[in-house]
């Protein structure tokens, strides 16, 4: 019986670890980048309200 060739996996499981979370942080970093340039709609007054009485009404 013929014994399967091992290949070795491409560095330590540590070395890979500290790539996958180094990966990940980049990911999110980029995603922070990207959210922060999307021009989310917003109110173009302010809303001025007097909510006062329902408060009361609440309690």
């Amino acid at each position: 019986m013929q014994q399967r060739l091992q290949r070795s996996r491409g560095g330590t499981p540590f070395v890979r670890i500290i790539v996958k979370i180094l990966l990940v942080f980049l990911v999110i970093l980029f995603s922070f980048f990207f959210i922060e340039k999307i021009d989310f709609p917003s109110p173009k007054k302010e809303i001025i309200k007097d909510v006062t009485d329902k408060i009361i009404k609440l309690r």
